[in-house]
């Protein structure tokens, strides 16, 4: 397949839903962890398939399933018409390391080299040249040994990752978006900023700054009084999920462990799984 149509992608993730949402918190690779827990969510909410899947971003790195996870999620976005997904600061840096998307403009990401720290330069990278920042810091700030694990790829070797990675997975991570928007809700991967064009840059996928704070910071632990819905994200690893005025936090794990929290809005019930056993976490 040829680059032009590798960037053609044959459908598109869903950004605008509306009804009931089960908000489901960072899964990092834990494919069986997520597999238990839907089928927990579908015995016990009456009208699940009626509800919207909303998957909170960090798909990839620390678990050890990572290929199966996003060939799983890859089948419920193809089988499940209610579900769609948002990118994560793990998975934009995946996606840049292995260079599935494009500059904004070329030389775009030029200088993003020199702004790396001696701790995180990555001296066995393949193919450094105008790869954004996150992407360059991917291999030892990402927690990603068992990503590369997952796909029998050698460690740091973008130009065989690139190889190996299936088309279906490139164009996966090519469609997430930053955001979804729901009447009553904004679900991102770590926060809204203060700024008036916040929303708007997520939106745009603006990848002009070199660490979109939506994506990577810990800042936005409240909600911008200049949206009137609810900012809904992951990101955080708190040990529970956190509910505060117009603002709803939900990774309870931070990929450390397999047990993945769901929330079904506009209830506000929590599901979550240790092993087979459900913890309540309201």
């Amino acid at each position: 397949m040829n680059q032009q149509n590798e960037f053609e992608l044959p459908k598109k993730i869903p950004t605008e839903i509306d009804g009931p949402v089960i908000a489901i918190g960072d899964v990092h690779a834990h494919c069986t962890g997520l597999k238990l827990l839907l089928e927990h969510l579908k015995k016990n909410i009456p009208d699940y398939d009626n509800c919207w899947l909303v998957f909170l971003g960090d798909y990839v790195d620390r678990g050890s399933e990572c290929k199966e996870t996003i060939d799983f999620l890859i089948d419920l976005w193809e089988n499940r018409p209610k579900t769609t997904f948002v990118m994560g600061n793990h998975d934009l840096a995946f996606s840049m390391f292995n260079k599935l998307i494009p500059e904004p403009f070329k030389g775009a990401f030029k200088f993003h080299k020199h702004l790396l720290s001696p701790k995180e330069y990555d001296s066995k990278m393949i193919d450094q040249e105008n790869v954004h920042l996150q992407g360059l810091r991917y291999r030892y700030i990402y927690s990603s040994d068992s990503t590369f694990d997952s796909y029998n790829v050698p460690y740091s070797d973008n130009v065989k990752f690139q190889e190996v990675l299936p088309t279906k997975h490139k164009h996966f991570f090519r469609s997430l978006p930053w955001c979804v928007e729901h009447p009553d809700y904004i679900f991102v991967h770590a926060g809204i900023g203060y700024e008036e064009t916040s929303l708007e840059k997520i939106k745009k996928q603006d990848l002009s700054d070199p660490r979109p704070t939506w994506l990577c910071d810990r800042l936005h632990l409240e909600a911008p009084k200049l949206f009137n819905k609810t900012i809904v994200s992951g990101h955080y690893g708190f040990s529970e999920v956190i509910f505060r005025k117009n603002r709803i936090i939900n990774d309870t794990t931070a990929g450390e462990t397999p047990y993945i929290t769901a929330v079904l809005l506009p209830n506000n019930k929590v599901f979550c799984l240790e092993g087979k056993v459900e913890i309540e976490k309201n």
